[in-house]
């Protein structure tokens, strides 16, 4: 969490969302048609970020795919609504354009969680969050910052996830 903590633009998520769920590090790759990735992480209530449970990300992609990726995922909850609603465990759909080589990565995302702005930068600390309105989509705003790789995509993918509360 630490790493999007320190984007300036996300403070008010940290400040007024009701929880977030967030993933250290997921595994992506793929090949030329399919791809896939896989992540655990730890749900939070916020503003105290106390772990209320464990969550299991787990996607798969089609599309024009090659290469492999790691990278870190946040995602944030606007009411205890939208946290409940979450935890129940939910599949999302997503388009996505990016390139990844080594550290350094450029990528635009849209989603059913939300649009990202383009995030570009030379490693996980350079990184900087651009294109970012306040609003969420069905309660929630996801960011995801690459920490390394090389990978090449333009996909339509899904994301299951499992959520196991304490």
């Amino acid at each position: 969490m630490d790493t999007f903590k320190k984007q300036d633009v996300l403070k008010p998520y940290f400040e007024n969302s009701y929880g977030c769920a967030t993933f250290a590090s997921v595994a992506k790759g793929g090949l030329f048609f399919v791809g896939g990735a896989y992540g655990k992480g730890s749900v939070y209530k916020l503003p105290t970020e106390e772990v209320v449970g464990s969550v299991e990300l787990i996607q798969a992609s089609g599309g024009w795919v090659l290469g492999g990726e790691v990278y870190q995922e946040i995602i944030f909850f606007e009411t205890e609504t939208d946290f409940a609603r979450f935890t129940q465990g939910n599949f999302e759909f997503g388009a996505d354009a990016k390139v990844v080589a080594l550290t350094a990565a450029a990528s635009a995302k849209a989603t059913t969680m939300g649009n990202q702005g383009i995030q570009m930068g030379a490693n996980a600390d350079d990184t900087k969050i651009s294109g970012v309105g306040p609003e969420y989509t069905k309660g929630m705003k996801v960011f995801t910052v690459t920490l390394g790789g090389l990978m090449y995509q333009a996909t339509i993918s899904g994301q299951k996830f499992n959520v196991k509360m304490s």
